[in-house]
């Protein structure tokens, strides 16, 4: 068992807008009353406990921060779970109906049961299963003290609720929610999504949610790309690491507004094109080395000879009055971001030394004649 009423008290009259003066008005107390129990130096009374509960709308357990520490409540919360993922949705629904009975202020069988109403209501089509996701998860945010998961917070459930209601057609007040809740960004292509496909919006209110949520997903698979590079290349499985690099690099090109301009990407782009040559070489596949240093030069020498660091260069790319400029730490030019990642680590085989000095050279006589 688990009390933190203190906390509570505090945490539950902030959510209500009220001062300790007024909440100690409210139940006819002295301002230090309320304080000390804040600070946890004194506990109300019972009564004061039940006052404040019905006060702030909510039930005594809830208040008091009582949870049972119950494994039959953990083993229930993953049935539905499992139930949810097996989309076995009416299965679900009943197990979690006897749940909420049994334990109705704890806080993984609220949140459980909330998210499996919710994708069960999304996929039939069940308006009634939809209402009740948002109930629950409401509830599950008063809860939230019990929580243990870190990747569950408040923000993410009320996105939840926020595209809950969106999909009852109250698209108004989803959107309102998503953007209250839009910390970091994380939620724009939901909003970008909801403003398009309302007749009810203007298309321009879209377009700032799904650019930035466009920059942002180029920005995520980069380093999600990068990370598979690192991952595959220290588990010495090169096929695959060269395989993820020559996925990035496509997927890099294809972002680009034209092909033979210098673009923001060109600086991770052109370090890619050197690892291609670098796993390209560890896998014995001499053809395609030099071919691929040639193309990493290139395009190196291509950016930093007008270096860019704005997006507008960017396929789909919409001006929405607001400059976005990248910023990175590979080097100060795209020919020193390509050294310092291979000549540093000591990764390049004496091949792919040699035909870069040479690339080098070459371009310095060029330069002179």
């Amino acid at each position: 068992m688990k009390l933190s009423l203190s906390q509570n008290i505090s945490r539950l009259r902030k959510a209500n807008s009220m001062t300790q003066e007024q909440l100690a008005e409210a139940l006819g107390l002295t301002f230090a009353s309320v304080s000390k129990w804040e600070r946890g130096v004194a506990t109300p009374d019972l009564n004061y406990i039940a006052e404040m509960a019905d006060l702030f709308g909510v039930s005594m357990d809830v208040l008091t921060g009582y949870q049972v520490r119950d494994s039959s409540c953990q083993a229930l919360a993953e049935r539905i779970h499992r139930l949810q993922k097996e989309k076995r949705y009416d299965e679900a629904a009943a197990e979690a109906e006897k749940a909420l009975i049994r334990y109705p202020n704890d806080f993984r069988i609220a949140y459980r049961c909330g998210e499996m109403y919710y994708l069960s209501g999304l996929e039939t089509g069940g308006d009634k299963r939809l209402e009740r996701a948002i109930e629950l998860l409401e509830r599950a945010i008063l809860l939230l003290p019990q929580n243990t998961d870190p990747e569950i917070n408040e923000l993410t459930i009320r996105s939840i609720i926020a595209q809950g209601y969106t999909a009852l057609g109250q698209r108004e007040r989803g959107i309102e929610l998503m953007k209250k809740n839009n910390a970091g960004g994380f939620l724009n292509s939901f909003i970008g999504l909801s403003y398009s496909m309302s007749e009810a919006y203007k298309p321009e209110e879209a377009a700032p949610y799904l650019t930035r949520s466009f920059l942002d997903c180029v920005s995520a698979i980069t380093r999600t790309m990068t990370g598979y590079a690192n991952y595959y290349s220290r588990v010495k499985d090169y096929p695959s690491a060269l395989e993820v690099c020559r996925w990035l690099v496509g997927f890099l090109e294809s972002v680009k507004e034209t092909e033979d301009s210098a673009a923001v990407m060109d600086k991770v782009l052109s370090a890619f094109y050197a690892e291609c040559a670098h796993f390209s070489d560890i896998l014995g596949r001499a053809e395609e080395v030099e071919p691929y240093l040639r193309r990493a030069y290139a395009v190196a020498r291509r950016f930093d000879a007008a270096p860019v660091y704005k997006m507008d260069c960017i396929r789909f790319w919409i001006d929405c009055g607001k400059d976005a400029i990248v910023y990175d730490d590979i080097g100060a030019s795209a020919i020193d971001a390509i050294e310092q990642q291979q000549f540093h680590q000591g990764d390049w085989s004496e091949r792919i030394h040699r035909i870069w000095k040479k690339l080098k050279e070459d371009d310095s006589t060029d330069e002179e004649k």
